[in-house]
């Protein structure tokens, strides 16, 4: 595995690649952590109202007796910020206790959970802006999210899970004739079904175990204290049951949920940003839909928003066929 610092619209992220023993897939994870770039940001705290850093275990620990500070700087088992003159390598973590002496602390100063979103790969709706999903804007406003300033609603810290499972498990490939089929008129669920397929053939213990080497969700008193921002629990980013009782049933502590409400449903018959007129005349002649132009982490932008005939099928199914857990808005007079 590796890990490296991303720059990103939003702020600093620091990318982890792994690998893993269950598939033949590198999974990823975005961790946002500011805390970590700040000066002394290479010192963990352990007193009331400090936090623990997001990282991983594997990563930080000593692979080889005969391992170099090269070896661990390239690999990014480093502390802070690396730069031509600054460059330290972390320390292996130390044996893991479950005694604690720390004076847990008071409301007031506990920290709020990390925020969590467990996102699957999706090439149409990240990388060429495809309306048929809200996949490449559920990625974008996660970040956005997750890269808040710590506030009374926002932990200001925490990570998306990037699992590679195109297609909700069936990959590109299937997706692509699943495509095809629901534009015949069969719905994302029957067209999974004639295709040989689950509705949702995703898993989740491989995010799990992410989380779990990441410190995050873990049950049990931390080491340094209940106050341990990353054994505390999560708040999941999701509107899928499935994620919230299949991260549980790893062990992984699911303390709140936070909708992912879609932005053309947050802002029902209005454009987020104002078109010029040739992208106006665009939205005449193609089909509904349009990337607005909005810097974000996709192609979607941040503050646009997918919209069209075939996200509202698609978001209608997920409600009514797979159980998510939405409101839907009210149909518009135009609605078929």
């Amino acid at each position: 595995m590796a890990r490296t610092r991303i720059p990103t619209p939003y702020g600093t992220a620091f990318l982890h690649l792994y690998r893993n023993n269950k598939d033949a897939k590198e999974h990823l994870a975005f961790v946002v952590d500011h805390a970590q770039l700040e000066e002394g940001g290479d010192v963990e705290g352990g007193g009331e109202g400090e936090r623990y850093f997001i990282r991983s275990k594997t990563l930080d620990a000593k692979w080889s007796e005969d391992e170099t500070e090269l070896d661990r700087l390239t690999r990014g088992a480093y502390v802070g910020r690396l730069s031509p003159t600054t460059h330290r390598a972390s320390k292996p973590p130390a044996p893991t206790t479950t005694a604690s002496t720390s004076t847990p602390p008071s409301s007031q100063s506990r920290p709020l959970p990390p925020l969590v979103r467990i996102h699957s790969e999706c090439f149409t709706g990240e990388t060429i802006g495809s309306m048929r999903c809200d996949c490449g804007e559920q990625l974008d406003e996660a970040l956005r999210l997750i890269s808040l300033p710590p506030s009374s609603s926002s932990p200001g810290r925490g990570a998306v899970i990037y699992l590679r499972q195109e297609g909700r498990g069936i990959g590109l490939l299937s997706k692509i004739r699943a495509y095809n089929l629901q534009d015949m008129g069969h719905d994302t669920v029957q067209a999974n079904l004639l295709l040989g397929h689950g509705a949702d053939e995703r898993r989740y213990d491989i995010a799990a175990a992410i989380l779990q080497d990441l410190g995050l969700g873990e049950e049990g008193e931390a080491m340094g204290g209940d106050h341990d921002a990353t054994r505390m629990g999560i708040e999941l980013l999701t509107n899928n049951p499935d994620k919230v009782k299949s991260l549980e049933a790893e062990g992984i502590k699911v303390v709140k949920r936070r909708a992912m409400i879609p932005r053309s449903w947050q802002h029902l018959h209005q454009q987020p940003v104002a078109m010029k007129a040739d992208e106006e005349q665009r939205m005449q002649v193609d089909e509904p839909g349009a990337v607005l132009s909005v810097h974000g982490a996709t192609l979607i932008g941040g503050g646009g928003a997918a919209y069209g005939v075939d996200l509202e099928k698609y978001l209608r199914t997920k409600v009514e066929r797979m159980g998510h857990m939405l409101d839907l808005p009210i149909p518009s007079s135009s609605s078929t």
